[in-house]
């Protein structure tokens, strides 16, 4: 019987953990569009709170942007959003943003920034353009092995 109980509580205490989790951040329903940029450019965070909220503020000290950034009232009671320049020298990678209402409840956004420019390779020898000497010697490399495969078959035919 023992069994049964313990079993029944650590069931009862597993689902309360799984749901309880979501229904806190249901108050503070955070999103930010686009949700992919490169630095230098500008995405908006938007929320919810819970009526009655007077406000909303994003943290951006991952970003390289001010620790607390204010977030302006909607037209709809507790909704809040800002738009900001994501910083030419931010790190590309993904970041969790956390978005707060002015009453303690929070959520959080995810935003990907990616590299700018083209994908970093390396600096192999095209990387500042073609290299004319090098290109010169390969075809000086070429035309000597056509010459050569010439003067072979000439010899066996």
């Amino acid at each position: 019987m023992r069994r049964i109980l313990l079993s029944g509580g650590v069931l009862a205490g597993t689902a309360a953990a799984l749901v309880l989790p979501g229904v806190a951040s249901a108050e503070g329903a955070g999103s930010v569009t686009p949700d992919t940029v490169k630095p230098g450019e500008s995405v908006t965070f938007s929320t919810v709170c819970a009526d009655g909220v007077k406000s909303a503020d994003v943290a951006g000290t991952s970003l390289g942007l001010p620790d607390r950034i204010p977030m302006a009232a909607g037209t709809t009671p507790g909704s809040f959003s800002v738009a900001v320049a994501i910083p030419g020298t931010t790190v590309a990678g993904t970041y969790n943003i956390s978005i707060d209402c002015g009453d303690g409840s929070s959520s959080l956004v995810k935003l990907v920034v990616t590299p700018t420019g083209g994908v970093p390779t390396g600096g192999g020898s095209t990387a500042r353009g073609p290299n004319r000497s090098l290109m010169a010697v390969g075809g000086g490399l070429l035309l000597f092995g056509a010459a050569g495969a010439l003067l072979l078959r000439r010899r066996t035919v």
